[in-house]
């Protein structure tokens, strides 16, 4: 059972806000993406916009403390909308504001409607009471009725949700919202010609549900990190955060030099910061994921593999080494032809032309996606044609899945292929 406060009602809404919606920033003028101090904006707009509130501006860190659970509200919005003609306009913001913005506003009101009967703490008079617009038949419904559970979450009791509260330790298994408390841990986004790898994609998936931590393992160049990049846009909605990290060769120091919002000691050792985000990261339950990336190493060369794996989060290594003894999934090349001629399309504006050609291609480099994608801008750049490449393929025997040296880097994800 989860605690209805501001925090966990503020979750839900900017849950079912897609990333990518963007709104016009009332200050500066321009399209911006919804961040947390921007949904604020939306949800409060009547409150930022009163005569009275004009030397009012959301600060990003006590807003970050609000979306946690970490701070009450500022009194002085809860004061704003103790007045019920306020409470109206909060519903109206809500209903024109926010619920454009949703992709999916009755799952919304759905979610907040179960928090809301699940918490045991609240009275049935009370629940009632908040209850009167639902089920929801219409959009001012939804509004009503997220309006209402806002405000009780600002108004009521707060319990703060950190380390030394034991009683919401105990009744809780939610994550605190770490999006804009660490800066750096994005995962970045897949490149736009993915594809072939749906079953792989479910599977994934169901072993990350299942046993939590999973190792993709696979030769260079078949789409371990792609597949990873993937699978966390697919997925995103199910996680209350994803969190990505590429390895450098020592765990630890890629926890340390993590950016969190609380890494104000310039003076603090790596020790320290180490254990200070290590006791974060620890917070975190299976409603989030953590994604390493490239963990090429053996168990016995990284000093704190063991100790990441206690962590209750999911976590989703990509890597070429082999983790035998733990659960693993080896990521093969792309079976379906079909796929690796689109995507060899994608790069080469002649592929239907010289399909037959472009299909010997692809299994003499045994359907190795780097390979495939490699061949295709070769073809494009026109010093080569698909006859002469194939007979040089041939020739050589440039059986590029078989080692760990093609010459590529990872600093080319800039690019629009699909990459490492």
């Amino acid at each position: 059972m989860e605690y209805l406060d501001f925090s966990s009602v503020i979750t839900i809404i900017r849950k079912y806000i897609n990333d990518e919606r963007t709104i016009v920033d009332r200050n500066l003028n321009e399209e911006v993406k919804i961040d947390q101090m921007h949904l604020l904006d939306q949800v409060f707009a009547s409150f930022c916009g009163d005569a009275d509130s004009m030397d009012y501006a959301f600060d990003n860190g006590q807003v970050c403390r609000w979306f946690n659970g970490q701070a009450r509200i500022s009194p002085r919005i809860i004061s704003y909308y103790m007045n019920e003609e306020n409470r109206d306009l909060l519903s109206a913001d809500i209903e024109y504001n926010v619920l454009p913005l949703m992709y999916d506003s009755a799952m919304a009101a759905e979610a907040a409607h179960t928090l809301l009967i699940q918490d045991t703490t609240i009275s049935p008079e009370v629940k009632n009471k908040l209850t009167a617009s639902y089920p929801c038949r219409t959009d001012r419904d939804k509004a009503d009725f997220l309006a209402a559970v806002l405000f009780f979450g600002m108004e009521r009791e707060f319990r703060k949700r950190d380390v030394n509260n034991k009683a919401l330790l105990a009744s809780g298994s939610f994550s605190p919202l770490m999006r804009d408390f660490i800066f750096d841990a994005k995962v970045p986004r897949p490149c736009r010609h993915f594809c072939g790898r749906d079953a792989e994609l479910e599977k994934l998936h169901e072993l990350l549900c299942s046993k939590g931590k999973v190792f993709v393992q696979g030769i260079a160049g078949i789409g371990k990190s792609e597949l990873a990049k993937a699978y966390a846009k697919k997925y995103d909605k199910e996680y209350t955060n994803i969190m990505y990290i590429t390895y450098s060769g020592d765990l630890k120091n890629d926890i340390v030099n993590l950016d969190f919002a609380d890494d104000v000691d310039e003076n603090e050792t790596a020790d320290a910061r180490f254990s200070r985000h290590h006791r974060h990261l620890r917070k975190l339950r299976a409603d989030s994921l953590l994604i390493i990336d490239n963990f090429n190493t053996v168990t016995a060369k990284d000093s704190i593999l063991d100790v990441i794996l206690k962590y209750h989060c999911r976590i989703l290594f990509t890597t070429r080494s082999r983790f035998d003894n733990y659960t693993s999934m080896n990521l093969e090349e792309i079976a379906d032809i079909e796929a690796l001629v689109k995507l060899m399309g994608c790069f080469y504006s002649e592929a239907e032309k010289n399909r037959p050609v472009l299909e010997q291609i692809i299994q003499t480099v045994h359907s190795h996606t780097l390979a495939v994608e490699m061949s295709a801008r070769l073809l494009e750049s026109g010093i080569m044609e698909p006859l002469l490449l194939l007979k040089k393929l041939k020739e050589e025997k440039a059986a590029l899945d078989a080692t760990d040296t093609i010459g590529i880097s990872k600093r080319w994800q800039k690019s629009q292929g699909y990459l490492l």
